[in-house]
């Protein structure tokens, strides 16, 4: 009753406009950006592999490796972003990451299971635990630089 009414459109613009400070997110983030960078600059510029196509047989009748090696880019570039902004957010980039590792598991398992039994299993696995390591650690705190030291009895 009493409260005055809010702007929104400023409480918007104040949660996007800005950077956020540098922590353990930004560096495992800045991190993990860059590494999907070159993921997908192996996949555009790399040679051939026919394992590797024969696991991703799902995926590559969507489209080329090299397209999937530009949404590797993207979502690289969109996780350096995610580092330091928007200010009101330290977890998005996570998402980012999260989605196409579990993605990308995805498509080794059923290349695997439907496609070529001796397609890479191992694949599978390793994308499947980053994207659980990025779910679990976007969960995770910033530490605190200050820390209590108390002194008392037991």
């Amino acid at each position: 009753m009493g409260e005055e009414p809010r702007d929104m459109g400023k409480n918007l613009a104040s949660r996007f406009w800005g950077f956020r400070s540098w922590k353990r997110h930004s560096t495992i983030l800045l991190g993990a950006g860059i590494l999907y960078i070159l993921i997908g600059l192996q996949y555009v510029y790399g040679a051939p592999n026919k394992t590797r196509d024969d696991s991703l047989v799902v995926t590559l009748q969507f489209a080329p490796i090299h397209i999937w090696g530009w949404v590797f880019v993207v979502v690289g570039i969109a996780t350096l972003l995610s580092s330091i902004w928007p200010p009101t957010s330290e977890i998005w980039g996570y998402m980012a990451l999260t989605g196409l590792s579990a993605g990308w598991a995805a498509t080794y398992l059923m290349g695997f299971l439907f496609y070529h039994p001796r397609a890479s299993l191992s694949g599978t696995i390793v994308w499947a635990l980053l994207a659980f390591m990025w779910w679990g650690i976007s969960g995770l705190l910033n530490p605190d630089r200050t820390a209590a030291v108390t002194h008392g009895t037991e």
